[in-house]
């Protein structure tokens, strides 16, 4: 939050410093208007970092260049509104509670030329900021899941997810099958595959999570379901409920 607090500060400086060249060139120097914008553009972008938290989230899962676009339209309309609202509260206050006359046409048109450039900048490095956050901390969960604690016959392994070929689930626990045999581990699937990386491992079934490594190819059958087959010779079933997902990420070969 601190991070954002001062990305935030030093735009809204930023944006006062530029406001006051323009105001300088025009001969119309107004530090009241300039504070004025100060203000609401912190407090605007304060309250908007939440969603713009989220904005981000979104377009770390489908960073493409037609996400940028709307980001693009997003930070457009974000940075409009704060204008607004800035604008709108320079001329009633100024003309209310310093008693002026209205802002000559000058000035608002100095602090509006550069807030729509600073303004639109500042929310693009919240963004930004944002997706490097969480970029981080889904490598930071990746990283916990480097090794998975197992036990069988009273001695206590420790596995690495790339050793795991698939998971399937047995009665109230899954098993782990990897080359060096099958472990047993009580957890739910669900929560299992949270704690190992989603990009490397692929739900086929409600019984079956599968390392990607391991797939060799598949055969879909005319309802939408079908057999995958792995590297080992395993073979197994998969649902339609899955396969569309899988089919889009998987480097798999359909036989």
């Amino acid at each position: 939050m601190s991070k954002t607090i001062s990305l935030i500060s030093v735009f809204v400086l930023l944006n006062m410093g530029i406001g006051r060249m323009f105001q300088a060139s025009l001969g119309i120097p107004c530090f009241s208007e300039l504070s004025i914008l100060a203000v609401t553009s912190f407090v605007f972008w304060a309250a908007s970092a939440k969603q713009i938290k989220v904005w981000a989230q979104k377009w770390s899962f489908n960073p493409h260049s037609k996400s940028l676009l709307i980001q693009g339209g997003l930070g457009l309309s974000a940075s409009a509104l704060n204008i607004i609202v800035g604008q709108v509260l320079v001329v009633f206050l100024m003309t209310t509670v310093y008693q002026c006359t209205s802002p000559s046409f000058n000035l608002l048109n100095a602090g509006l030329t550069n807030n729509v450039a600073v303004n639109l900048l500042c929310y693009f490095f919240l963004l930004f900021h944002f997706v490097g956050t969480e970029s981080k901390s889904t490598e930071t969960k990746s990283e916990k899941a480097t090794q998975i604690k197992v036990s069988k016959k009273g001695m206590q392994f420790m596995l690495q997810p790339k050793e795991i070929v698939y998971v399937e689930t047995s009665n109230n626990c899954i098993v782990l099958h990897t080359e060096k045999g099958k472990f047993v581990k009580y957890q739910s699937l669900r929560v299992f595959q949270k704690q190992v990386c989603p990009t490397e491992f692929k739900r086929i079934h409600r019984s079956y999570l599968v390392n990607r490594v391991f797939i060799d190819h598949y055969r879909k059958n005319k309802n939408g379901d079908g057999v995958l087959f792995l590297k080992n010779g395993s073979a197994l079933k998969f649902s339609r409920t899955y396969f569309k997902k899988f089919a889009e990420s998987s480097s798999a070969t359909h036989a």
